[in-house]
């Protein structure tokens, strides 16, 4: 046991479970058919848009273009228009379609991999154990739609390295201003860098976007505190900072600011030239054109089918009956692409029931630290972070439930973005909680839990054990997926109740 706890404690014990987590995701990677679930069809077309121009703005729009709804003019555009230029030089060498999309995917494995090696010394840089660290991470590299979602071309892959790096700048402004009271220039500048970066990804990125801002008044006004409350003093603090930069810092700065605002300047000229920052299809394209577009059509179908009867559940009804197991049962569950028609198969028990076993007992026990105010900085930050974005979403989600009268587009892929933040968190809460339980105990039921989530089906398990072979490519990808699921579900099956 000493041994175990040793390696817990060690790199070793994220860099092992993440190759794990590599392999599994390549694998998806490679042997899926195209196009996967979450929207890769429409990221894939849109890379090819972008690769027609070498700049971003003045695409013409043509009426094919409507199936990928506001097309260019949408601002959720940059990983379009970055991932453009790997698809140019793979396209230019002649490879077919199908390499493309698999190198394209493996890019985009990169971008997660990334994300957690950047969000790991964001959370150990906040005073975090690396036991409860490597831990939480597992069990966030075990949920089955992640593994689903590092496996494609998709925004949200892109997005997930770029708000972990602003959770290691806001951390590093955090720390410095607690310990000086001096609020570091490089990182507050570096952070809005990264806050245009983010919502020229996605626009979902800006409820996070605006935590951030909060959080980083609160700082601002913490320093100014600290420095007897005068502009003077505070300003010349500033400038002092600015000054001890070298030439090539501060022209790195600008060339990088310069090139966010750029970026980010997309919400500006959709305002001008459309009336609206975040357009949507009917802004860009008639409403012909639109039709060819999924997520627009469906909402226009159900709103004409909508009964003129429908009573709307109200907002916290709709959270605990809809939004809640819609995202438990999406971030858990096993899903086939277009191609088959988007073929669900549920969660695996052991795997759903776990993760929600373990969120309640960390509510709990945050709940029972918030109680004797002994919650950090770090989870107060990270209530911030996740009330705010998810609070936004949910009112979202739920307008448009209030408009077509169905639950639409509850996925739960839309939480991973914090979920490094919330699990650790609540994982931090519950050891402090049991404090007084030995060690050896601790990393026991820790490891058991691993173990029951793995024998369960957690990680890719519940993906190859729950899918058919019409989900993968001929050849290898059906040949393995034989293989790995007839060993998985030996291992598996006894607990498919």
């Amino acid at each position: 046991m000493k041994r175990l706890t040793a390696f817990l404690r060690s790199d070793w014990a994220f860099y092992v479970p993440l190759g794990l987590f590599v392999l599994s995701v390549a694998w998806v990677a490679i042997s899926s058919i195209y196009p996967m679930a979450f929207d890769e069809e429409f990221h894939y077309g849109l890379i090819k848009i972008y690769a027609t121009s070498w700049l971003p703005y003045g695409i013409q729009h043509t009426s094919d273009m409507a199936q990928f709804g506001a097309a260019t003019a949408d601002p959720s555009y940059l990983f379009h228009y970055l991932m453009s230029f790997p698809y140019r030089v793979l396209a230019s060498l002649g490879l077919s379609d199908t390499a493309i999309i698999v190198v394209l995917r493996l890019l985009n494995l990169g971008f997660i991999v990334s994300g957690l090696v950047v969000f790991r010394k964001a959370i150990r840089s906040a005073g975090v154990s690396k036991t409860v660290t490597n831990i939480g991470l597992w069990l966030l590299m075990l949920i089955p739609v992640f593994i689903m979602l590092a496996a494609q071309i998709n925004y949200d892959n892109l997005l997930f390295l770029v708000v972990a790096w602003s959770i290691l700048l806001i951390v590093d402004m955090t720390k410095q201003t607690r310990k000086t009271g001096v609020i570091p220039l490089l990182s507050t500048w570096l952070l809005a860098v990264a806050i245009l970066i983010g919502i020229s990804i996605k626009y979902a990125f800006l409820p996070i976007a605006l935590a951030l801002f909060i959080w980083s008044v609160g700082l601002a006004i913490v320093s100014f505190r600290r420095q007897k409350k005068s502009l003077r003093i505070f300003g010349r603090t500033l400038t002092s900072q600015l000054a001890s930069f070298s030439k090539w810092t501060l022209s790195g700065l600008i060339c990088i600011s310069i090139l966010s605002i750029f970026f980010a300047s997309h919400y500006i000229v959709n305002r001008t030239t459309y009336g609206h920052a975040i357009p949507s299809c009917e802004h860009v394209f008639t409403e012909d054109e639109c039709s060819a577009y999924g997520p627009w059509n469906r909402n226009r179908l159900y709103i004409s089918e909508r009964d003129q009867s429908f009573k709307p559940l109200s907002y916290p009804e709709y959270m605990a009956v809809e939004w809640f197991p819609g995202m438990t049962e999406r971030l858990t569950f096993a899903l086939a692409g277009k191609t088959n028609d988007f073929q669900t198969k549920p969660a695996l028990p052991v795997v759903v029931f776990g993760y929600v076993l373990l969120t309640v007992i960390g509510l709990v026990c945050f709940v029972i630290q918030a109680a004797k105010r002994n919650i950090t900085w770090f989870g107060w930050l990270t209530v911030l972070l996740t009330g705010v974005y998810a609070g936004v979403l949910s009112l979202q989600l739920y307008g448009d439930y209030v408009e077509t009268a169905r639950p639409v587009a509850i996925n739960g892929r839309y939480l991973l973005l914090l979920l490094p933040l919330a699990g650790i968190v609540l994982l931090q809460s519950t050891v402090t909680v049991f404090k007084k339980v030995p060690t050896h105990i601790k990393v026991a039921i820790g490891m058991g839990i691993v173990a029951v989530l793995l024998i369960g089906g957690a990680g890719v398990s519940t993906y190859i054990v729950q899918s058919e072979p019409h989900w993968f490519w001929p050849g290898f990808g059906q040949t393995s997926q034989t293989i790995f699921k007839n060993v998985l579900s030996a291992l598996v099956l006894p607990f498919r109740f």
